[in-house]
């Protein structure tokens, strides 16, 4: 911007703003053509007009930049909040999967990380699903083995018990008919030789020993296959008897045997399978439990049947392998009932078998 000077006299030049005095930056220029001095220019320049076009342009700098700060922070905010919204979703599908609905999909909106990452889960949940369905199926099958498998051991076991009774009846109307007969006959014979020739008598009574012998075996095999006392008195009697039996073979381990609770009406069923339990408690307890005191306890009501056999014995090491066929056994019969068998035992400390069958007003509830 050009000041106006008088002509005469022109101010003094400035070699810089910071010498001017007068408000007016005076500069001059020789003007040249053809390298030869043609005259020479004199201008000044307003420093105010100067400083003032110096703040416009600062304060119009100013407000670009700010307006571009602000249209970036707020692009910045858009492009966060799409992205929050759209990872909100993924961990929302995420949250689905994890309760167990596979028909989730997540919409793919743009080609960029998210997307490709709603790509990946969704066929990840599309292999999840696939592949839990393979294995419910395969459940259900094992399931349904399961079943086969435990109704053919129930089926098993009742056939084993039916061909028990049928033996045990066999052997008691037919082998005791015949060792009686072979007791009357050398009776007979005792009775005719004893004045006469004492090797007969003699043969007549070990004939009567023999026989004895072979209708106690005989007896025993019977009370194994199918205690008649089971059928004529029930459980409690039973159990009472098979006890007797076990303590003469093994006087040295002191037994006790506690009832509770009403036993009475029990199904034939119920009655065989707390018996065959009780019965394979005492044979392990016998050949492995090195026990000198065993409990027996069992109490019923109208809704369950509670049995529990405990021993003093060393314990069961449990991180060893064992054959565990009588163990399968009691859990089999236990559960063909729809009842829990558990067995509780620490090294060192004995071991507790217990079986729970419920009964549902004295029926049974059976797991087939």
């Amino acid at each position: 911007m050009l000041g106006t000077y008088p002509a005469q006299p022109w101010p003094a030049l400035e070699a810089h703003p910071a010498q001017v005095t007068d408000g007016v930056f005076d500069v001059s220029e020789i003007m040249t053509v053809a390298g030869q001095p043609m005259g020479r220019v004199l201008m000044g320049f307003s420093l105010s007009l100067m400083d003032e076009a110096i703040r416009k342009s600062r304060i119009r700098g100013i407000s670009i930049a700010a307006a571009e700060i602000v249209l970036t922070v707020i692009v910045t905010v858009l492009i966060g909040l799409g992205l929050t919204r759209r990872l909100g979703i993924l961990a929302a599908a995420a949250q689905e999967v994890g309760k167990g609905d596979y028909s989730i999909r997540i919409p793919i909106e743009t080609a960029d990380e998210v997307g490709r990452t709603a790509f990946a889960f969704n066929r990840m949940v599309t292999e999840v699903s696939n592949r839990t369905q393979q294995l419910k199926e395969a459940e259900s099958k094992s399931r349904a083995l399961l079943a086969e498998n435990r109704n053919l051991v129930h089926t098993s076991l009742h056939v084993q018990e039916e061909e028990r009774r049928h033996l045990a009846r066999e052997l008691h109307d037919e082998m005791g008919q015949c060792i009686t007969a072979i007791q009357a006959d050398a009776e007979s014979i005792r009775d005719l030789s004893r004045n006469g020739d004492k090797r007969i008598e003699t043969s007549a009574g070990a004939i009567l020993g023999v026989s004895s012998r072979i209708y106690e075996v005989v007896h025993d095999m019977m009370q194994r296959l199918r205690p008649g006392i089971l059928d004529d008195l029930g459980l409690v009697e039973a159990l009472k008897e098979e006890l007797s039996a076990w303590q003469e073979r093994n006087p040295e381990i002191e037994t006790t045997f506690d009832v509770t609770g009403n036993l009475d009406g029990l199904d034939d069923r119920v009655n065989i399978t707390i018996y065959r339990i009780v019965q394979e408690c005492l044979t392990n307890i016998t050949r492995h439990a090195e026990a000198t005191r065993v409990s027996i306890g069992l109490s019923g009501d109208d809704e369950g049947l509670v049995l529990s056999v405990s021993d003093n014995g060393p314990g069961l090491d449990q991180s060893l392998p064992s054959d565990g066929l009588g163990l399968i056994g009691m859990r089999e019969r236990a559960e063909g009932l729809g009842g829990e068998f558990m067995l509780k035992s620490e090294k060192g400390a004995g071991v507790t078998v217990s079986v729970r069958i419920p009964l549902g007003g004295r029926g049974i509830i059976s797991n087939g």
